[in-house]
């Protein structure tokens, strides 16, 4: 089917299996934060830390293209708690770099490989093409800039 050719039921079908797709790709991994007194955006900065170890502060905030003020409070909990290390840049004092600890990496581990499970089970049970998707998802995404 051509994408011009996409009514509005359909495009409103698409939103609302992609409501739901993102709640069942976050549910467990969001009842598993709670336990431990967390939330989603705490995922969120392990997932990012993870992917880009040892980046900046501000690399981060450039990464999820969100504020330093939206990610300070969340960021600080996980260092307390063990998640993160902050450590000081060797050649620039200022910068803040992030990594996980081995206790973050195993939650955060944990938690996404829930996730990594059902894109498989998903993808396995739809035969659909994988690198589609991500160009439909790449594309939304890019209406975020950056």
């Amino acid at each position: 089917m051509m994408t011009e050719s996409l009514s509005s039921e359909d495009l409103d079908a698409t939103l609302e299996t992609l409501h739901f797709a993102f709640r069942g790709l976050v549910a467990e991994p969001d009842a598993i934060l709670k336990t431990y007194g967390l939330s989603r955006i705490h995922h969120r900065l392990l997932f990012f830390i993870n992917r880009y170890n040892d980046l900046s502060v501000n690399e981060l905030v450039e990464a999820m293209r969100l504020t330093k003020q939206a990610i300070h409070k969340p960021l600080k909990t996980l260092a307390e708690q063990g998640y993160v290390d902050v450590r000081r840049d060797d050649n620039d004092k200022r910068i803040k770099r992030l990594s996980l600890t081995e206790q973050g990496k195993a939650l955060q581990a944990h938690l996404t490989g829930i996730q990594h499970q059902l894109l498989r089970e998903s993808f396995a049970e739809t035969g659909d093409d994988h690198e589609g998707w991500r160009r439909v998802m790449e594309a939304m995404a890019r209406r975020l800039g950056g």
